[in-house]
């Protein structure tokens, strides 16, 4: 309550101590009247706006329909100035976006372009919009809501809104320094992660004999062997499908707790994701579906359709119930190993191939007919299967790894944008 009253943040840097101050957006910008008209820009060289901290390519403003004419009609954004996104488009929603390191843009009419008139950081209305509720709260009083969901506003509608931020300059550029130097750690991250997934999917096809091929491009050293083609049946002692049971025909009903339903839903490729279809089975339950069938840590997990083709291994011993459109393998160990099997029916040739073998419309289905057409090139010696099983395997681990940093830096974010405004 006292926060509410005095108008300071929940968090905020020492040495602040004033109140926050409420300002109309019109009195901190004005409507951009800077039109292309002076030829700046031409059909080959037209440059987008800077928005956020990335230059965004011009494909994204401009199509093929864009003519020499029509960009004339278009707003010249320049360092400051601030962007309103009347429309959604791919991966900008309705929202405001400022221009970033002086870069000079165009923009066409489906964005309001505004002008910095006073002395405030621009960066601080960005970051006070960021908060989609805080947005929301802003633009709700001030919009109709038409049919595709868009915002229908005029740029001077848009600056008739109130907006509360600090007084001193100083504390503005504080805030904005944080939060850009968080933006600058998750963009690092993210184009880590990217990386690595890059380097996975370049391994996958690299470390595996395509097509017509007996040997991979690339393998570990002291293997020369060329691989052997098997029926992918040759190396499954035993498939767990349990296609269509139900509680239901067991005579009994899921729980609120218990043993995890494992379904084509939350298994994921590469993973089991819990919050997804959460079902779950208590001991009476799990017993009687799984009794002889027990799943153990490392076995690989097939989903048949809808989605076909996700692969996952078993995480931990605990018990889960096999539910539906998945399925399960119990390896040859002579033959082949879980982790080098898991790697690869998650290759492009393995999925290409399934899904050629597949049936239905849409939903693609792979059955264990299907699965007995299915052919499967593997090395000759089980050590160079471990030891590729191996490399996945810890770089699905780094990935992982990589994820939950980036999550966690996005949610250090989001709470500091809300902490950290009114």
């Amino acid at each position: 309550m006292e926060n509410e009253q005095r108008r300071v943040p929940l968090i905020r840097f020492e040495g602040f101590r004033d109140d926050w101050e409420q300002r109309k957006l019109k009195e901190l910008f004005k409507t951009s009247k800077n039109k292309n008209n002076n030829g700046l820009y031409n059909q080959t060289d037209i440059l987008a706006a800077s928005l956020g901290t990335e230059l965004i390519p011009k494909k994204i403003f401009f199509g093929l329909k864009s003519t020499e004419e029509s960009v004339k009609n278009y707003r010249i954004v320049k360092k400051g100035d601030l962007i309103y996104t009347k429309s959604p488009i791919k991966g900008f929603p309705n929202g405001i976006i400022r221009t970033n390191k002086g870069t000079i843009g165009i923009v066409p009419s489906l964005y309001c372009v505004y002008n910095l008139q006073k002395d405030i950081n621009p960066s601080i209305i960005q970051l006070y919009f960021e908060d989609k509720n805080r947005l929301d709260s802003y633009l709700f009083p001030l919009v109709n809501v038409g049919a595709r969901n868009n915002v229908n506003i005029t740029d001077l509608e848009f600056l008739e809104g109130n907006v509360i931020l600090p007084k001193s300059s100083e504390e503005q550029s504080k805030i904005a320094q944080l939060i850009e130097q968080l933006n600058t750690t998750i963009t690092l991250q993210q184009r880590k992660l990217e990386l690595l997934k890059k380097l996975k999917r370049g391994s996958l096809q690299q470390m595996f004999p395509q097509n017509k091929e007996s040997v991979p491009k690339v393998r570990f050293a002291d293997f020369d062997e060329e691989w052997e083609q098997h029926k992918f049946f040759d190396n499954i002692e035993n498939i767990i499908d349990f296609r269509g049971r139900t509680p239901k025909k067991l005579g009994m009903n899921w729980s609120k707790d218990g043993y995890l339903a494992l379904s084509a839903l939350n298994v994921k490729n590469g993973f089991i994701d819990p919050k997804v279809d959460a079902h779950y089975g208590n001991k009476k339950l799990y017993d009687k579906w799984m009794r002889g069938h027990e799943l153990r840590k490392g076995q690989v997990l097939f989903t048949t359709e809808a989605p076909m083709g996700n692969v996952a291994q078993v995480p931990d011993n605990k018990k889960y119930i096999l539910s539906q459109r998945t399925i399960a393998f119990t390896l040859k160990k002579d033959k082949i190993t879980d982790d080098f099997l898991a790697t690869l029916l998650r290759t492009p040739k393995s999925f290409n191939e399934l899904t050629s073998l597949s049936s239905g419309g849409t939903a693609k289905g792979v059955s264990q007919r299907s699965l007995s057409q299915f052919k499967i090139m593997t090395p000759q010696r089980l050590i160079e299967q471990r030891q590729i099983g191996a490399f996945f395997k810890h770089l699905d681990d780094t990935i992982t790894l990589r994820q939950q940093k980036l999550t966690l830096l996005k949610q250090l974010k989001k709470a500091f944008l809300q902490k950290m405004f009114i």
